[in-house]
């Protein structure tokens, strides 16, 4: 049997430049493929700080965390090699598996495999967490079982996804690639949390490809075929990990493209009129869609009518694990009764916590650091331009609309039902972006300056780059 080896050994050391190489040539070749020289830019400075974030994530788990889920995966994957190692036949069970079973020829690996730090079988026995460790079987082979390589590989196909994230966007906007960069691909709680063997790599990314996607087929209207295949493929990855991304998306993707049918309408009051009719219609048509898809077992925990208890039921759920086990006690407290308070609360500990004096260790500073940067952005706006033009200006443009309705919709979502701000700060990861988009584009729209504060932080992330290629 395999057993759990250190997260990182001169082993990793001699196999990374292989894995370093191929990437490298890789994100070379795209980069290369791009006519904008800023942008081929930050295809390479994107690399180098994902390069950063993996290195300090492995370390991390190495040092300071010592294990977590990212060991559990690392765990479950050294059992299925030892499976297939056995038996090879085993191969054709692991694919054809979605989840682990009492019955499965592979249990005995999970249920022996001699890992003091949890049980297991027990968490392979759901699918969303059978699937990290299958993916991570093709790199363990190709670079020897490393975790640094299988972790560099996770965060490449999260760089990937953030990459055409930032184009989706950049397409609309392309005077504000600085903005949009440091949004997409430098935010670091963001980049850390994408860039090991978790599930957030692989729902982030997946999030950037069917985004890009979609633009692709009806904005841009070409890659038809590749498009609908990254779109089927990161969605089916979506539905099976994490089910609330994938229904937060539809929703926001639905209204976004409602609104850009809208925009075509030239007369003012037939476009007033058919923007209120679109919203509400994708809205129902989105809440249709997601009582569908929530009618299977792997979601039914997200329909409506069972969200609120299912929140508060986790929170509490956490905070008993967490208590239990001695872990950490950077809990907050939300009013689940209130359905305003609720989602309040929710939106407030998702994008503007944890505030200062709620800090307790090194690693969740990063996270409030950013918190206070999306704190003083919303509340400038605010206090330049009022609380109705917050409200009124994404309304104005379809992409400010799909990051406004994602954003705030996720935030709820893992606002409400996470029990302490380190879970949360993996959580929230695939809203921050949209988030900050928003933010930044209506600073845009409404000819507001950046502080001067932000300015160098951006000046920072994202150097102003050499002139552009015609």
């Amino acid at each position: 049997m395999f057993f759990l080896a250190s997260f990182f050994s001169l082993t990793d050391l001699a196999i990374f430049p292989a894995c370093f190489l191929l990437l490298f040539f890789i994100i070379r070749a795209k980069a290369r493929s791009q006519k904008d020289n800023r942008i081929k830019m930050l295809y390479f400075r994107a690399f180098y700080f994902k390069l950063i974030c993996v290195f300090a994530f492995v370390m991390l788990t190495q040092f300071y965390f010592k294990g977590g889920d990212t060991a559990l995966y690392y765990q479950a994957t050294q059992d299925l090699r030892a499976a297939i190692k056995d038996d090879p036949k085993n191969l054709q069970v692991v694919i054809e598996s979605s989840k682990l079973t009492y019955k499965s020829p592979l249990f005995d690996y999970f249920y022996y495999d001699g890992y003091t730090g949890d049980l297991t079988y027990n968490y392979m026995m759901a699918q969303e967490n059978f699937t990290p460790p299958k993916l991570a079987l093709l790199p363990s082979y190709i670079f020897g079982n490393s975790y640094l390589c299988i972790s560099l590989i996770f965060g490449f196909f999260a760089l990937g996804g953030t990459i055409r994230l930032f184009k989706t966007f950049y397409h609309y906007y392309p005077t504000y690639y600085r903005e949009l960069a440091f949004a997409c691909l430098f935010l670091p709680s963001v980049c850390y949390w994408s860039s090991g063997l978790l599930k957030d790599p692989i729902t982030f990314g997946c999030i950037g490809y069917i985004t890009y996607g979609l633009l692709n087929i009806f904005i841009k209207k070409t890659k038809f075929f590749m498009s609908l295949v990254l779109i089927l493929g990161c969605g089916f990855l979506l539905f099976i990990i994490k089910p609330y991304i994938l229904l937060v998306l539809v929703m926001a993707v639905l209204i976004w493209q409602f609104a850009e049918f809208n925009k075509q309408i030239e007369n003012k009051t037939l476009r007033s009129i058919f923007a209120g009719m679109t919203f509400l219609a994708s809205i129902g048509v989105g809440l249709l869609i997601l009582q569908y898809l929530t009618s299977g077992a792997n979601a039914q925990q997200y329909q409506l009518d069972k969200i609120a208890g299912n929140a508060e039921y986790q929170r509490e759920m956490f905070s008993n694990i967490s208590q239990s086990t001695g872990g950490s006690d950077s809990y907050f407290t939300i009013n689940t009764s209130n359905p305003f308070l609720m989602v309040f609360g929710g939106i407030t500990a998702t994008f503007y916590r944890p505030f200062p004096w709620e800090v307790n260790s090194p690693i969740a500073l990063l996270s409030a650091s950013e918190s206070f940067v999306f704190l003083a952005l919303t509340v400038l706006f605010i206090y330049r331009k009022g609380i109705k033009k917050f409200f009124k200006v994404p309304f104005s443009d379809p992409r400010i609309l799909m990051c406004f309705i994602f954003a705030f919709v996720f935030a709820v979502a893992v606002g409400i039902s996470s029990a302490n701000f380190g879970a949360l700060s993996r959580y929230k990861i695939p809203c921050m972006p949209f988030y900050l988009i928003m933010i930044l584009l209506m600073y845009r729209k409404e000819n507001l300056a950046y502080p001067k504060w932000f300015n160098k932080i951006l000046d920072f992330a994202v150097p102003a780059g050499p002139a552009r290629r015609l």
